[in-house]
């Protein structure tokens, strides 16, 4: 065997060596992070509110959104009624009920359209490159039934108002005022929404804060929020069963 074959070999073994081990500690990591070592929701030292909301985390199996009823006189629908286009599904005599949010990669989510798969560059890019992000919505009009990837929370009131924080702060906004960097919902704020269609006639894609890699996915998102709603999470839930896991 010649020299150059010999080093080529090495590397190539060196190299399989350590991908290896990579995905052993990440597994590893997603192991005792996501099903070990969890957060416990906190004891409340409010009285059980009688007018619990409810909501939804729903999966398609790589894939979770949180799914939060409509109510108009939140401040986060609020903003959201200031399109022109959403303000349809959010009138008071509208039969639309829920919401579905989810923050993922903006890449991943444009190759998603009409059903497809996106390809292995673009999975590849969105767990190992740090990547732009989107927010997407979409609006129903039934009662969601629940099933081994559809689970239902009962929020109190300050827990709901916490969940809905996080998700409002992951809005990339525009404000008509000169204080652009306050970290609060005003008057002048409004969400980018991008000019495309979503998969349907009912949802759309917006602009979002943050970036996609693989410890911190779109999983990772949806349990952050269930944490600050203080419930039971997992510290590390880059996976949609992790979060499952915890809501059985």
């Amino acid at each position: 065997m010649s020299r150059k074959k010999n080093y080529l070999f090495c590397f190539l073994r060196w190299s399989f060596k350590i991908i290896l081990f990579s995905i052993s500690f990440y597994l590893l990591f997603v192991l005792i992070g996501g099903y070990i070592w969890t957060v416990k929701p906190k004891a409340s030292n409010s009285n059980l509110e009688k007018n619990e909301i409810e909501i939804y985390v729903t999966s398609n199996g790589l894939h979770t959104d949180i799914v939060i009823p409509i109510q108009i006189e939140t401040d986060f629908f609020k903003v959201l009624s200031q399109d022109s286009i959403l303000n349809s599904y959010l009138g008071k005599t509208n039969s639309y009920k829920w919401l579905s949010v989810g923050w993922g990669d903006k890449g991943f989510y444009n190759e998603s359209y009409n059903g497809g798969f996106p390809s292995v560059s673009a999975c590849l890019n969105a767990a190992f490159v740090p990547s732009e992000t989107l927010m997407h919505l979409d609006f129903y009009k039934n009662n969601l039934l629940e099933n081994e990837n559809c689970k239902k929370i009962k929020l109190k009131k300050e827990e709901y108002q916490k969940l809905l924080q996080h998700i409002t702060m992951s809005f990339r906004t525009v404000r008509e005022d000169s204080e652009s960097k306050v970290q609060h919902i005003t008057n002048q704020t409004k969400f980018i929404r991008l000019p495309q269609k979503g998969y349907s006639n009912s949802d759309y894609f917006f602009e979002a804060k943050g970036n996609y890699h693989l410890f911190y996915t779109c999983n990772s998102w949806t349990n952050e929020g269930l944490q600050k709603a203080n419930q039971k999470t997992a510290h590390f839930s880059p996976f949609a069963q992790t979060i499952l896991y915890h809501l059985n």
